[in-house]
């Protein structure tokens, strides 16, 4: 929400673009969540590919950095990079659940909650990015793709919430 209020008032105080706000923030996000994933898989394999999703996503982030026009465009690349190596770490999240007995206790577990809403939007909304990016014209298919990203972001948080009321407290 922070960074949504920003963008919103860099854009309307200054009347600059704020790509520069979201292109900071992305970095921020993504990075987190890899840790988190990784913090949360045991398997030493699954941690080293997700350690390597990092590094790939980071170079991928500096090269945008340096390629492109980072106060006026958003960083695309990094961004796909980013939603593609998320998308590959719930996908090792998923494989190691099925492996341990936290299986039988998944619907307790909010980072199970939190990674099918994401799994989920970045599934549908990579295409739609790379869609409006690149193939971007002005008529009603363009409308009906922001409707449907607008519903896969309400599902996020549908399942985000779902997380949060079904989680167990720690004792």
């Amino acid at each position: 929400m922070l960074t949504e209020s920003l963008g919103m008032y860099v854009k309307n105080a200054y009347g600059i673009p704020n790509a520069i706000v979201y292109n900071i923030y992305y970095v921020f996000y993504f990075s987190l969540f890899f840790y988190v994933f990784m913090k949360a898989i045991k398997e030493a394999k699954f941690k080293k590919y997700i350690k390597i999703g990092i590094a790939v996503y980071w170079l991928f982030y500096l090269s945008d950095w340096i390629f492109t026009d980072f106060m006026n465009s958003g960083f695309i690349t990094s961004y796909i990079i980013g939603a593609a190596i998320l998308i590959f770490c719930i996908v090792l999240y998923y494989i190691s659940i099925l492996q341990s007995s936290l299986v039988l206790v998944v619907k307790n577990d909010l980072l199970f909650w939190v990674s099918v809403g994401l799994f989920l939007f970045y599934i549908g909304y990579l295409p739609i990015k790379i869609i409006r990016t690149w193939f971007y014209k002005q008529d009603s298919f363009f409308e009906i793709l922001l409707v449907i990203q607008f519903s896969l972001v309400i599902i996020m948080y549908l399942f985000f919430m779902t997380g949060f009321l079904w989680m167990k407290k720690k004792s």
